[in-house]
């Protein structure tokens, strides 16, 4: 009887390309400077600066965020469940939904 193989692929989600938009909105909700945002969030101006540019944020930075958003009550302006839904019910970070 021979053993079965798994195959095993990494998850590759994919990030919202409209996330320098959702960026600048939440700076805005929140009544941020870019300045007083990277200070915030303990990163560089210059790290904002990146992400507005199209740089996707590091895991650490992306949980910082999220955090704070959480924080103020801003997550949704971050999140778009409904956007970030794929059409076939799989959100777009590649799990399903529980």
């Amino acid at each position: 009887m021979g053993r079965q193989r798994r195959i095993h692929r990494p998850i590759t989600p994919v990030f919202p390309p409209d996330f320098p938009t959702r960026l600048e909105r939440f700076k805005a909700a929140g009544g941020f400077s870019w300045r007083s945002l990277a200070r915030r969030l303990g990163v560089s101006p210059y790290r904002i600066r990146e992400w507005r540019r199209g740089t996707v944020p590091s895991s650490t930075h992306l949980f910082t965020l999220l955090t704070l958003a959480d924080q103020l009550g801003l997550r949704g302006v971050l999140m778009c469940p409904e956007r970030d839904q794929a059409q076939d019910g799989v959100p777009s970070d590649g799990l399903p939904n529980p």
